[in-house]
């Protein structure tokens, strides 16, 4: 990684639920949010980065990555945010938004005038972001980014020629990697990647860096897992393969 380029932090980059060290997966690249699981608002303060994010995009309303919106929309809300915040996803992501915030009683009246949704289907694009479908149980989008360099980040998803083609050429690709290698067909049936998936879609997309993300850290006493799971991916993938740690700053 370089000097210079695209900016980027990784708020979490544990899988399903938080773990002792881990906040569920959730990373900001320049002033675009990518998922806003529990924790991601806490660490967003505590980085001081909070008040750069302009666009959040949800790849799909499952807690992991989306329970942390209400609290963002909150944190804007209270400290007297004028400027949009586009809130971006798939089909029903501005229903399932304004369902939680009515559920703890936020005062929609207070929201309007900067709060904005843009729904996406599978091949749209939206200025720098384009949308492809994510295969996983719910509706479910993976996003690219084309800013100063190339990022792709697939949310939860199994393998994938859409997400070969979105990733086409990235300089880095943030993939699912949520259960071990050998385990291909389980995750393929839950709508998941191994990290060996990973590094085979990273090889076929030709990429320059893989990230492996949504690990199962709560299922392992010992972080020491993550090192089997480089191993795997890097025995697909030739480029760099990395685990990113939480709160570090990244250039690309």
């Amino acid at each position: 990684m370089g000097d210079f380029g695209l900016k980027l932090v990784f708020l979490g980059v544990a899988g399903s639920v938080p773990a002792r060290n881990h906040n569920t997966v959730s990373l900001l690249v320049e002033n675009y949010l990518l998922d806003c699981g529990e924790g991601a608002v806490r660490v967003l303060q505590e980085l001081r980065l909070i008040d750069k994010v302009d666009k959040v995009l949800i790849t799909h309303a499952h807690a992991d990555h989306f329970s942390g919106v209400v609290s963002l929309i909150w944190y804007f809300m209270l400290t007297g945010r004028n400027r949009e915040l586009l809130i971006v996803g798939p089909k029903g992501i501005e229903n399932a938004t304004l369902i939680a915030l009515k559920t703890f009683n936020t005062p929609l009246n207070r929201v309007k005038g900067w709060l904005e949704f843009q729904e996406l289907d599978a091949g749209e694009k939206l200025g720098e972001i384009r949308a492809a479908e994510a295969r996983h149980p719910i509706p479910s989008l993976a996003y690219r980014l084309d800013l100063d360099k190339s990022l792709c980040y697939t949310g939860d998803t199994s393998p994938s020629r859409e997400i070969v083609e979105l990733a086409k050429n990235c300089t880095l690709l943030v993939h699912d990697s949520t259960y071990p290698s050998g385990m291909e067909k389980e995750a393929l049936n839950d709508g998941h990647s191994t990290a060996r998936d990973a590094g085979r879609i990273a090889r076929e997309s030709n990429v320059k860096m893989l990230a492996l993300v949504h690990l199962p850290y709560y299922r392992f006493p010992s972080e020491e897992f993550a090192k089997e799971y480089v191993q795997a991916a890097a025995q697909q993938f030739e480029g760099e393969v990395f685990v990113p740690k939480e709160l570090k700053r990244y250039i690309l």
